[in-house]
């Protein structure tokens, strides 16, 4: 139902914007992949996985960049999108590209722009809606 209300809010004239969303704060990556995992449940999204890209660069003989991805989701928005349109389903889950740097990790959604220009009714609402709960969950963690 929450759902629902935040999707009606959106579409009623709240501002949208197309750009990746980002957060920042002074943490390790342990502890931004900790509090980006509570932010999203707090907003019923779960964790679906860590993709840690820097393992496969240092075997090759790069410096660790210090950089994961992480994918969230949740039941309801693979539904909502296969009933609004497919080709939503190559958003899901929602990812968080996560980068350390001097003691602060930064957050940043994928960029929105392309896709909104891509869809219209329903499944464009949904896409403001996803955007609108990784806000919330990037707000919730810079508060952690």
């Amino acid at each position: 139902m929450k759902h629902w209300i935040l999707l009606l809010a959106i579409l009623l004239g709240s501002p949208a914007w197309a750009e990746p969303l980002s957060a920042s704060k002074p943490a390790t990556l342990r502890q931004a992949v900790d509090d980006l995992t509570l932010a999203a449940a707090n907003r019923d999204l779960v964790l679906v996985k860590v993709q840690p890209i820097d393992s496969a660069l240092v075997k090759r003989g790069f410096e660790d960049p210090h950089v994961r991805i992480l994918f969230i989701g949740n039941e309801t928005a693979v539904r909502w999108a296969e009933a609004a349109d497919a080709r939503l389903l190559n958003l899901l889950p929602l990812r968080l590209t996560l980068m350390e740097r001097e003691g602060r990790v930064t957050v940043l959604s994928d960029d929105f722009a392309h896709w909104l220009g891509e869809f219209d009714g329903e499944a464009r609402a949904f896409l403001l809606a996803w955007q609108a709960e990784l806000r919330l969950v990037l707000d919730d963690y810079e508060r952690q």
